[in-house]
């Protein structure tokens, strides 16, 4: 199973592609769902992000967010409306092209891998959801975790969204879940507290996010 994953280029490729192709939700979201059950996902996970951020940022002093992975940008739009000041990036020239046509605030997007981002200040929230488990070669998944926590200040979050799971799966070409304590062995070295995990609870979904406080 191994020798059949997307290497790196290719999987930027294989998602250029789909959001070529597909519409403003399954381009990103499950494809397995209809639109209606993916519109119904992606307010679930809002919901989460939101329960996990709470109600700090408003208009005169915004949280400094970045969607890590923003797709289309359902995420990075959803923060914007709610008064923060958002960065989103994704490897997807198309995808970012999308996200400036439907901008609605003050967002900002970019063409971005998540081990490559280097802004210049650091974030109250940084979270990506649903990338890094289609993030393939170890390594870069490794680095990417390593460069959103470096990008998060003290008192900030990171919220990473993945399986709770014991090891690691490989689910087909471009999908594979790591086991929780990989992100607890990265970011808890690196100055973070361990929060609990945050279940999607949808349907039979495994998937959720695992959240980190910066304390050191």
């Amino acid at each position: 199973m191994a020798a059949e994953r997307l290497e790196v280029q290719q999987a930027i490729d294989f998602w250029d592609g789909r959001h070529r192709v597909r519409g403003q939700l399954l381009s990103g979201g499950d494809l397995s769902f209809d639109h209606a059950t993916n519109e119904i996902f992606y307010a679930l996970r809002l919901g989460r992000l939101i329960d996990i951020i709470g109600d700090q940022g408003f208009a005169a002093a915004p949280l400094r967010v970045l969607d890590a992975g923003c797709g289309k940008g359902y995420f990075a739009r959803a923060m914007a409306t709610f008064g923060h000041d958002v960065d989103g990036i994704d490897t997807s020239r198309f995808a970012i092209e999308e996200c400036e046509r439907r901008r609605v605030g003050r967002e900002r997007y970019t063409v971005s891998s998540l081990d490559a981002w280097h802004p210049a200040r650091l974030y109250d929230v940084v979270f990506s959801v649903d990338v890094l488990f289609h993030i393939m070669d170890d390594g870069v998944w490794e680095r990417s975790v390593r460069n959103l926590a470096a990008l998060t200040r003290l008192g900030g979050l990171l919220v990473l969204a993945d399986h709770e799971a014991d090891e690691d799966r490989v689910w087909g070409t471009y999908q594979m879940t790591r086991a929780a304590h990989r992100y607890r062995d990265v970011a808890v070295p690196l100055g973070y507290r361990a929060d609990p995990f945050v279940p999607y609870r949808f349907r039979d979904s495994p998937a959720g996010f695992h959240v980190f406080t910066r304390v050191a």
